[in-house]
């Protein structure tokens, strides 16, 4: 009996277009799907290094899986966490949480899953993994719609591979991918915007750095009505976020502040590292304590360098503000206009800036830089990968030799604090339209 609609002849090249073409409701990785099956069909390479890199994911993240000794305190505290508000505790009443009450999220998040499972321990941290190499994925997308000429998401895969060891384990996927959402959606959806970035503030505080940045850029751009939106956004869900504390009656949801006001110098930190070569050089003497949960150093210059850290951190905000204030109304009057990847420099850069200046550097505040980095130039991101890759070698890689005081590990410190110092100096002339403008009329 004849068919009454035509088929389809099923050959490899129909089987690899089904393949590229296969979307996840949501999620789409590449702008044109055609055009990236044209890109692997026409040279192999690409294909097998897609595969690798894939491949490599997998294994990677199988391997670490069961090496999270390093995390155990961390990973422990989350799930301690997350058992006990799933137990029906509330946090910020019945007990202290060092975090800003969003990050309940991603920490209760895997506690759930887990629940279904048994509750063991593993099962929350096999959870926690998923979740992350979730997250990352949906920084690549994101990404990947604001890359328009192919060279960022593959940057972005090859660094997020080299964090690995601590991406998997920390919560600051889930900041970063807000932020990096707000960034996206800063003129498309402004409201969608405006609440993101307050949902990245209230799950890592690192973020609200980046309001004059944005607010800068609507200045410049004369989006009156944009900035109205992206208020509304954070307002909405600053009192969305207010109405769940006081309903639940949070009424230590900001005591994370003074848990961290309290902190000393940490061990990783810019000023830490300067101490602990001067130690090496048997210029002052140290101790090293633990306490709130890391390594401090404690000095008789521990009060002055405290002190003088609280005064230069907002001088160095207001001059960087003021800088930013000037590249963006040099940059609006250029004929190219303020461009997408000037302001995720600027907001790369306030966030480096924060690093730098804190008395506190956890290897996970690296993640913070992830999604923003890949926009800028090839020696930027080159500077940022070594950086990544030695903040790796650091922790949890060789942590305890670094706790012993052994040289070696105190030379890498401050060479990655370094790096990070001439990645702040790359990025401000990324922001910076009067040097561009200067090198192409030397290149004409």
């Amino acid at each position: 009996m004849p068919l009454t609609h035509a088929t389809k002849e099923i050959t490899p090249q129909n089987t690899f277009r089904s393949m590229t073409e296969f979307r996840i409701p949501g999620l789409q990785m590449v702008a044109d799907p055609a055009v990236f099956r044209k890109r692997l069909a026409r040279s192999p390479g690409h294909t097998i290094a897609l595969a690798a890199g894939l491949l490599y994911l997998a294994l990677e993240s199988y391997y670490l899986f069961f090496r999270f000794a390093g995390h155990m305190q961390d990973l422990l505290l989350y799930q301690g966490t997350a058992m006990r508000l799933l137990g029906g505790e509330v946090p910020f009443r019945d007990f202290r949480l060092e975090y800003p009450v969003f990050s309940l999220v991603p920490i209760v998040l895997p506690g759930i899953l887990s629940s279904l499972a048994g509750g063991s321990f593993k099962s929350y941290v096999f959870w926690f993994v998923v979740q992350n190499l979730a997250l990352g994925l949906g920084m690549a997308a994101v990404i990947a719609k604001m890359d328009t000429r192919g060279k960022v998401l593959p940057k972005y895969l090859m660094a997020m591979l080299f964090s690995l060891p601590v991406f998997l384990f920390r919560f600051d996927t889930f900041p970063a991918l807000l932020t990096i959402v707000a960034v996206y959606y800063i003129s498309q959806k402004p409201f969608v915007s405006g609440m993101s970035l307050l949902a990245s503030v209230a799950a890592k505080l690192y973020s609200i750095v980046l309001v004059p940045v944005f607010g800068w850029y609507y200045l410049f751009q004369k989006e009156w009505k944009k900035l109205g939106w992206q208020i509304a956004g954070f307002v909405a869900a600053a009192a969305i976020l207010a109405g769940c504390i006081a309903a639940m009656e949070m009424n230590a949801a900001s005591d994370f502040m003074r848990y961290h006001l309290l902190r000393g110098i940490q061990i990783e930190s810019l000023a830490g590292g300067m101490l602990m070569l001067l130690e090496s050089f048997g210029l002052i003497e140290l101790d090293i304590a633990h306490s709130f949960g890391a390594i401090h150093l404690i000095t008789p210059l521990t009060a002055g360098i405290l002190g003088f850290i609280n005064i230069t951190t907002p001088i160095c905000f207001l001059a960087m503000t003021a800088y930013l204030g000037w590249a963006f109304h040099r940059a609006s009057a250029m004929p190219a206009g303020l461009q997408t990847r000037r302001l995720i420099a600027s907001c790369g850069a306030q966030i480096l800036l924060f690093m730098l200046l804190n008395k506190v550097f956890s290897p996970q505040y690296m993640i913070w830089l992830l999604p923003l980095v890949p926009f800028c130039k090839a020696r930027t991101h080159l500077l940022f990968t070594v950086a990544l890759m030695l903040t790796v070698v650091i922790f949890p890689g060789q942590y305890h030799n670094l706790l012993s005081k052994q040289w070696p590990m105190v030379i890498i410190l401050n060479a990655r604090n370094a790096l990070l110092i001439w990645l702040f100096v790359e990025m401000l002339g990324e922001i910076n339209p009067v040097r561009k403008l200067a090198g192409r009329n030397r290149r004409s």
